[in-house]
This record gives C-alpha cells, structure tokens and sequence, in this order.
C-alpha cells in the first residue's frame, strides 16, 4: 500500500470532521504538507467535508476533479456516530439476551446514575436520574440459552424461540436494527452467530441491521458489552448510509483511491469493515497518534496533549510513545467495550459559552457549545450567548479582519454588546473585566484537568512537554500551562488541523482484546496460544483491508494483584512467553504499580493474575516523513504585521503581531507578542518567549 510519485505529485487526503470545523490534511508524496478549514454542516457532514477538500484543492492550485484524480487515499475521521448518540438521532433498535437478563441494561450499575455528567451535575444529587435507555424495556426479548464462563454450552439455543423474538421485534414493533448480547458470549460466540443466521434467513434482503456483541469486544461484562452492541446498532445504519453517500460523492467528482476509516484505537481500517462504534472518539485519536509521532520525532519521552477546538477541550498522555486505552470509555452516559484512546474531555472550546448562574450570582463557562451553528456572537450566524471566543475578540487576541485568514470576519461589536448586557452589568463588571473573567475561568478548568490526568498517570506535570493543538488551544496555551509549572509548549505548524495531520498519516490498526483470568504462575505455552489466536485473527482482518505485507503486533497485558477488581495493563517486552519469562512478570508489574500509586503501596504476597491480554496489529502505510530545515539569516522583524492592544496581567499592552509563516527556523521572540497563521493564534504573555525549531515548530518557554 505505498504511494506512488510520478511526474505529477500523488496525494493523501485526511479528514477530521469536529464540531465547529472539519479540517483537512493534505500529505504530497514528496513531503509537502497543505491545509484547509471549512464550517462543518452538522445536517449533512458530507457537505462540509467536501467544501473543505475543494479549499485544499483550490490552495494547490488544482480544480476538484483533478485534485482527486490524483489522490490516492482519503483517510477519514468521522463524529457521524457521536453525533448521533449525542443527539439520539439513530435508529429504532431491539435487544435480544439471554432470558433471565433482559433488565441488564435498565438496571445499570450504580456508578450509571452519573457517567457522563459533568462534575457540576454530579453534585446536585437530588436532581440526578439514570439516562433514558436507548432501547425501553418493551423492546428487549429474552431467549432460553446459557454459556458458562468457561465457553461451556450449558443450555442449548432455542431456535424456535429466537424466530418468535425477532418477527415480534421487526413485524410488529418495526426496529430497523437487532442488538444481540449473550451472557458469556465473549467466551463462546456460538449462540450469537446462530441468531444472526437466524436473522439473515427470515430477512435476507439486509434490511435489518445486526450488531453482535462478541464481534464488538471479547471482554467479560455483560452490562458494558450489552451497551456496546445496542450503540453500534443505533448508530450503525446512520453512519454506513453517511460513508455510502460520501464516497459517492467523491466518486462522481473523480475520485478513484480508496476511503480509509479512522478509528478510536488510533487506526484506520477500509469504510466497508468499519465497524459504526469503532469510529466514536477517531477526531481525537488522530491527535493523539500525531502526538506519539512528534513525540518521537523531537525526543520527547513524555507529552501532554491538548487539545482545544470549538466545542471541548481534549486532554491524553504519551508517555515513551504509549498512550493507555480507556477502561469502559463513556458516551451519551452509556459505558461500552471498546479500545478507545484514552483521552478525557469537559466542555471548554472557543464556542463554550458563558453566562451568570440565577441561583448563586455567578459566572460560569460551560460545558455548553455554540457549536457550528449558531456558533460564537462574533460569527454574525445567530448566536447570542457569549463565548469564549468572544472574550478572546474584545481582549486583543485574535484579529477580527483575520479570522480564518482572512476569510470570515469577526463582529466585534456584536461580541462587546453580549458580554456587556449578559455579563458584565449582572456581575457589576465593566466589559473587559467580564471579558477576562471568562478566560480566566476556562484556563483554570484546562489546567485542573490536564493537572487531574497527569497525577493519574504517576507523575508531575513538570516532566511533561505540552503540545497544544487545535484551533483555540494556542491562544491559551501559556494561560494553562503556567498554573501547571509546565516549562516547555509545542504548537505545530498543523496544529489547528493536527487530528487530521494525524489521521492522514495513521496506518492500518485492528485491535482485540480477550479476558482472561489466569493465576500466576502458568505455563507459557498457553498464554502463547492466546496471543498466536488473537494475531491470526487481527492478521486476517488486515489482510481484508489489502494489506499485502506482514502485519507488525503490539502485545500487552493486563495485571492486577489477587482478589482485585481491575488490573493495570502494561506492554509486553518479548514477542512471546518463555516460563523464565512469565515469572519476571510480578517484579516488572510491582516496578509499574509502585510508579503510579508509590513506594511500598504493592502487596506482591497476595499473588498476581493475568486479567487480560490486548494484541495490537499494524499494517503500515507508507506515508511523507517530515524534514526538518536549516537554520538560516533570521530576520524577525521581516515577520512583524503591526501592533495591537491584547489584555495581559490586568492591563492592555501594546503588542507586537507577526506572521508565523515568516518566522524562519531559529528565530526568537519575546513577549508580549502575538504570532498569527490563517486557522489560529498563538499568544506569548510577558516573561514568556518563542523560538522556531527545524521542524519550524514553536517552541514556547512561559
């Protein structure tokens, strides 16, 4: 799967659709890198991909049809399938599971009353109450069956009993999609299958979409597992009518390549072999793998990555190049099974809006967006709720004549009118007060969170590099990262669209995980069956993808001390087990646990178990790698645009403006200064400094 570079350069397109923007990549063959913004059209997302494509093609000077003419790939990020969870814009589904179990989901855990609430919620007890179930009870048929933890068949499947479930739940309760979640059936998936062909021989046209459980996750718990099939099948017929429509349409303007889907795990699989829930969360996984391949490219063992647009605020940690998936990721309040990035997110972009709390008095920032439409006051597209982009409009960070370079601009007496009338008079504030509050009030919720993840982690933020990146994270890059003691900050020259640059180069990655419950110590040769039946699996996944090469495989495990409910997975050093092997397991496990919790905290005497084991399969594509430059005769001032004020410590300041695409490798600022490129703006407060590196990277110090 390399590219080709004939006389005439061959393009690779990413795409990552976000809440206010869908940003766009393009990768040449000979290592040039170009980038395009427009409005994401949340009633059609295919429109706003297309506008963005059609930016890309008109910057290189090139018509639509033959721009994708002479692309091969388009690696794609969608938010199709969290939209629709978010929105509850999916399909009608039913649920069939094992009878005796059909309240799993209704019931919930404890702990379901409040995932996915915000902490501002969370603490108004009284007003908490369990989500509203996207499948109601009168949905959910029992079926006689039963398998043992052990993959047992202790039950045989009723079949008759399936055909009952399954004509009731389409004929007379009309559902456009089947969930199907066994008890146990991550063990065994026998019964699962059989109700699928069961499915496939009363209604063989496909009209009816089927997600099964065991195909979604191999991992005991029959709560999350049963949410997971329930989201893939809500979301599933939206998102494969999306991916249809769009190659469709890339299809009738030219385009021959091939569509890749970017996933949560941090890779890309071909759009037909997608599955719908695997995509949640795939915008900010490009971020995270861009963040892992800058971090080795510059050296960096360890990053924090942040990531603000125009609706939330992204944090995860690269820590030697590994990023940790979520345990039991939460979407729309629902926790599911899959292997998702681990990154956290609260409501703090530049369209989080704030206003004044009737009951307290108070100012609050989020965790509401503006979003696309009607986005910030400053858009002039109806929005009449302050934002935090409107706050950084009256304190002189961003210039209203050079919004997306100059392309949209900025109301800045409409922003000055909001917060005057909404804010400042109920505060008993003057504009800029009211103003400042809000960034003040966002920087501190960014610098707690990105605080709160690091300490999980085992560490300080202190021994972190910060690498900022979307469209609004550079203006408030310095703002968080002092609180933090952060001491050095990244923005890239793809930062405002670094998900895409990541998805654009992302390979083929499948995933599988598979619980298991092994005491320690065991026989090597059976953990290395498992490894060798989840690589044979993953490596005929990929050789659906097209992928001609060997695959390469990441192996990790999942430990934990006995009689513990969660373990700690760490990444195997060896290809495969040997018994000396498997008992250097407990000191290496002990060294990782001591790290995160401290010194002394592990019990080694109660024993260890293997909980899990993950198997990660690459498939690489061959991609541009990026060349730094040499530094050459710096002149600064050669970058300089003008001046304007911009608030700082209280006061406005007369601060100097440059071009970021003039500052050549080497150069040096000070602040107060202010660096604008098309699609963001980096802020250097007082006391805080800039330098450009070879990858003309810049390189902040607060």
């Amino acid at each position: 799967m390399a590219l080709t570079s004939p006389a005439r350069p061959r393009y690779t397109i990413g795409v990552d659709i976000g809440g206010t923007f869908t940003d766009v990549v393009v990768l040449a063959a000979d290592g040039a890198v170009s980038t395009s913004k427009a409005p994401t059209t949340p009633a059609d997302f295919s429109g706003g991909v297309l506008d963005a494509i059609r930016e890309a093609a008109v910057g290189l000077g090139l018509g639509m049809a033959e721009f994708l003419a002479r692309t091969d790939l388009v690696k794609h990020g969608s938010t199709v399938a969290t939209n629709a969870l978010i929105t509850r814009r999916g399909v009608t589904v039913g649920l069939i599971t094992t009878r005796g179990f059909e309240d799993t989901t209704l019931i919930m855990r404890a702990v379901g009353r409040v995932d996915g609430l915000p902490e501002e919620e969370v603490r108004r007890v009284t007003s908490i109450t369990k989500p509203e179930p996207l499948v109601p009870s009168e949905r959910i048929r029992g079926v006689s069956e039963r398998i043992d933890a052990e993959g047992e068949i202790v039950v045989p499947l009723d079949h008759d009993g399936v055909r009952a479930a399954v004509r009731t739940l389409v004929e007379d309760l009309s559902i456009d999609a089947l969930a199907v979640s066994l008890l146990h059936a991550w063990r065994n998936p026998v019964h699962e299958a059989a109700i699928e062909a069961i499915v496939r021989d009363l209604y063989p046209d496909g009209r009816l979409f089927v997600s099964l459980g065991s195909r979604l996750s191999q991992v005991a718990g029959e709560y999350a597992r049963a949410n997971t099939a329930i989201a893939d099948a809500f979301v599933g017929p939206t998102v494969r009518r999306y991916l249809s429509s769009l190659e469709a349409q890339l299809r009738a303007d030219g385009f021959a390549g091939r569509i890749l889907v970017m996933q949560g795990n941090g890779g890309l699989t071909i759009h037909e072999l997608a599955t719908p829930i695997s995509t949640l969360q795939s915008g900010p996984a490009g971020g995270m793998l861009a963040s892992a391949l800058m971090s080795e490219v510059l050296g960096h063992r360890r990053a924090i990555t942040a990531d603000m647009g125009g609706t939330s605020f992204d944090v995860g940690i690269v820590d030697g190049g590994y990023w940790r998936y979520a345990d039991e990721p939460v979407f729309e309040r629902f926790r599911i099974l899959q292997p998702i990035t681990g990154i956290t997110s609260i409501g703090a972009g530049g369209g989080t809006m704030a206003r004044v709390d009737e009951a307290t008095g108070r100012l609050l920032v989020g965790p509401e967006s503006a979003g696309a439409r009607p986005g910030p006051v400053c858009y002039g597209l109806g929005g009449e709720i302050p934002t935090v982009t409107d706050a950084d409009l009256i304190l002189g960070y961003i210039d209203p004549d050079y919004f997306l370079g100059g392309r949209q601009r900025l109301d800045l007496g409409a922003a000055r009118a909001a917060i005057h009338q909404q804010l400042g008079k109920p505060l008993g504030l003057n504009l800029v007060e009211a103003a400042a509050g809000i960034v003040r009030i966002v920087d501190s919720k960014m610098s707690d969170l990105i605080r709160r993840e690091v300490i999980r982690s085992g560490r300080r933020p202190d021994e972190f590099v910060l690498y900022a990146f979307g469209g609004a994270s550079p203006v408030h890059a310095v703002g968080y990262a002092r609180d933090l003691g952060v001491r050095e900050i990244i923005v890239f020259p793809t930062s405002p669209v670094f998900s895409a640059f990541g998805i654009a180069g992302a390979d083929l990655v499948h995933t599988r995980l598979a619980t298991r419950a092994y005491p320690l110590p065991m026989p090597s040769a059976t953990l290395n069956a498992d490894l060798e039946a989840l690589e044979s699996s993953l490596a005929a996944e990929l050789g659906r993808d097209g992928l001609d090469e060997a695959p390469e495989f990441r192996r990790y495990v999942t430990l934990q001390f006995r009689r513990q409910s969660t373990g700690e997975e760490i990444p195997l050093p060896w290809d495969r087990f040997t018994d000396e092997r498997v008992a250097a397991l407990p000191d290496i496990f002990v060294e990782h646990y001591e790290r995160l919790y401290g010194k002394g905290i592990a019990y080694a005497e109660a024993g260890l178990d293997i909980a899990g084991l993950r198997v990660d399969a690459v498939g690489r594509v061959a991609k541009p790698e990026l060349r730094p430059t040499e530094p050459g005769v710096v002149s600064v001032g050669e970058a300089r645009k003008g001046e304007r004020d911009a608030w700082f410590s209280g006061r406005f300041v007369a601060t100097p403006v440059y071009d970021e695409a003039r500052l050549g490798t080497g150069a040096r600022l000070d602040g107060p200064a202010i660096v604008e490129s098309p699609f963001t703006t980096v802020v250097v407060p007082p006391g805080a400094s800039l330098a450009v590196d070879p990858y003309r990277n810049l390189v902040i110090r607060p």
